[in-house]
């Protein structure tokens, strides 16, 4: 698999970021990655965030990727609607990032299509 591209665009009517992740995504990178990440939100001033990882391999264990979400949880602004786009082989992820995400008090769901990201990040 590739190294980790990131893509950035995003939602304008719902004022939602997207971050699409392809190819192998590492541990290290991701932890880094997600305080960039929610740093990012707080100076643009989110109202939503779609985080797309159909394409994308996760080098993490379970545990790892909890560490990463609770990075998200720690730092995301608050009242930030939180859409995960997964592919079959890291769904168990997706459900532990919204987990995590819910217990900190965020809107948060993990979605197969897209366009039902999109759906979630509008209602807020």
């Amino acid at each position: 698999m590739p190294e980790l591209q990131i893509l950035r665009s995003e939602i304008t009517e719902a004022n939602a970021f997207v971050v699409r992740l392809v190819g192998r995504n590492r541990y290290a990178d991701s932890r880094e990655n997600a305080r960039k990440l929610c740093q990012r939100m707080h100076d643009e001033g989110r109202r939503g965030l779609i985080m797309d990882y159909r394409q994308c391999a996760l080098d993490h264990t379970l545990a790892e990727f909890g560490e990463v979400a609770k990075v998200f949880a720690e730092n995301l602004p608050e009242g930030l609607r939180v859409a995960y786009v997964y592919a079959q082989d890291n769904f168990m992820h997706a459900a532990l990032m919204t987990k995590q995400l819910h217990k900190a008090g965020f809107a948060a769901r993990a979605v197969r299509e897209f366009d039902d990201a999109v759906a979630f990040v509008s209602e807020g």
